[in-house]
């Protein structure tokens, strides 16, 4: 038996004495190495490490392909177990060949049956060339298919790690968390193709270089600066979550005390409406031991989407920023928004809304966008979730993108609000051009009128009347926020029934 064992085992050693120095020498790390950094130390479980490329491959273009290029296993990471699926782009530049995949479908099938989140090291051209300019490419290969079955179901990461062609790109799609390392870039089709079939001369980075997709498409989660902080960022985002969506999130252990009062709270808010604010401060006050994990940081900076914990308890953030585009919501907010409350819903992450919205971003440019479609895609996930929803009223909540912020026409579980905050159609001023700006033109005393009819709507404006006709459960002291939020999140710990009268709702976007 053990002469028989000894040529596999041989076959094993080679593969931990293949030649990266190449790599090494541009600060980067092979799949291998990056599996290892990822897992526990002696904790990972490797699928298949004999494999190697298929005759086809091999005959079209000679060379060996240790593993077929991709690290595929299960193990645990920080005690729990997680799979993983690593690209090696040394190896016919990390193309996806046909037992290449074949071993990551024996992985997905593994998690679709035990349910562990998964985790996606990306790097590679797309398409194995040698094996699919046939059309025996045609073959039935479920990897996107199984793929999407697993989105929603648990947890995945598609962490883009260098250059990501073709199906590469594509999967991080259905990442719930994407992170791109500086040197990294994504795109349909590469610069080489766009030259010879489009006359377009571009480079990686102008086509889709990391920044462009964490500040601008918003394909990108997080932009990291190497291979550690991305493996960092990885392990700090599961902590947060469960193993699939049929477990509650994990309850992590908390000295900050549910009934901490928050006095700085109540110097952060200007009174001026004109004046902006940080609402990443607030958030910081309200959250235990004022930690936060941010999702899209520098995209849609005028909406911040962030988990977090209150006594213990995952939340999920949702809050206008004023300190960037007054904190109006344009359609890159409403698209931020939606894949959030989608992905916290899947979860069984509550959701909380800090609520100072002026309105949606008027403009041509904006409806060209589908400012319409996106807005109301917004309005169809609040609907949608099923997950205990709460909203605080910091300032103002002005124009139809209140309902975008959980106010009380979506039935959020808790309304409350600060004793600033302010409620209306359309700002003050704004009502009262738009009723009587041409009286008032013609008036010798108009702009004195005009002041006073300004005054007359802010009067009406202010959250005491709403709270007269019980439509807020409570003016509060903003000290008091955590506390009132922790104290509604005990309450509220299960999910809505949903839409149980139909198949499945139809998506405006």
């Amino acid at each position: 038996m053990k002469e028989a064992l000894q040529p596999f085992l041989d076959k094993k050693k080679a593969l931990d004495d293949l030649d990266y120095s190449k790599r090494h020498a541009k600060g980067m790390l092979s799949a291998r190495e990056r599996v290892d950094l990822l897992f526990d130390k002696e904790a990972f479980t490797e699928i298949a490490p004999l494999a190697r490329e298929c005759d086809l491959a091999a005959a079209t273009k000679a060379g060996e392909t240790p593993r077929d290029a991709i690290v595929v296993g299960y193990g645990k990471i920080n005690g729990r177990m997680v799979g993983v699926a690593a690209y090696d782009m040394q190896y016919r530049a990390g193309s996806m060949g046909k037992i290449c995949e074949w071993k990551f479908t024996r992985l997905k099938r593994l998690i679709l049956e035990q349910g562990f989140p998964l985790v996606i090291l990306t790097e590679g051209t797309g398409a194995r060339l040698e094996e699919e300019v046939s059309s025996q490419g045609a073959y039935d290969n479920p990897q996107f298919s199984n793929l999407v079955c697993l989105s929603g179901y648990v947890p995945i990461v598609v962490a883009v790690m260098g250059i990501c062609v073709g199906g590469h790109a594509n999967i991080t799609a259905i990442g719930d968390f994407v992170p791109m390392t500086e040197n990294a870039s994504m795109m349909i089709a590469g610069p080489p193709l766009l030259k010879s079939k489009m006359g377009i001369d571009t480079t990686l980075e102008e086509l889709g270089g990391a920044r462009k997709h964490v500040e601008e498409s918003g394909m990108g989660d997080l932009l990291v600066a190497d291979e550690d902080e991305c493996i960092d960022k990885i392990k700090e985002f599961l902590s947060y979550l469960p193993n699939n969506c049929n477990e509650a999130p994990p309850v992590r252990a908390t000295r900050d005390d549910p009934e901490r009062i928050c006095p700085e709270l109540r110097d952060i808010v200007p009174t001026d409406l004109r004046f902006a604010y940080d609402i990443k401060k607030i958030i910081s006050g309200l959250v235990d031991d004022g930690k936060f994990f941010e999702f899209k940081p520098t995209f849609a900076q005028n909406i911040v989407t962030c988990m977090a914990h209150m006594d213990g308890r995952v939340v999920g953030f949702i809050a206008n920023q004023p300190a960037y585009m007054s904190g109006t919501l344009d359609t890159k907010a409403c698209q931020k928004i939606s894949r959030f409350i989608n992905f916290c819903d899947c979860f069984g992450i509550a959701l909380i809304f800090l609520q100072d919205i002026p309105g949606y971003y008027p403009g041509p440019q904006s409806e060209l966008d589908g400012i319409i479609r996106w807005s109301t895609r917004l309005l169809y996930e609040i609907e949608h979730a099923t997950v205990p929803r709460f909203t605080v009223m910091l300032r103002k909540a002005f124009g139809l993108a209140h309902y975008g912020m959980n106010s009380l026409g979506m039935q959020p579980n808790m309304l409350v609000a600060w004793p600033l905050a302010s409620f209306s159609a359309i700002s003050p001023d704004d009502a009262v051009d738009i009723l009587f700006g041409r009286v008032l033109a013609e008036m010798e005393n108009g702009e004195e009128r005009r002041q006073e009819l300004v005054a007359e709507f802010k009067a009406k404006t202010t959250i005491l009347p709403a709270a007269e006709a019980a439509l807020v459960d409570d003016v509060i002291d903003p000290a008091d926020t955590r506390k009132v939020l922790i104290r509604a999140l005990d309450m509220a710990k299960n999910r809505r029934p949903g839409h149980p009268y139909k198949r499945r709702g139809i998506s405006p976007i």
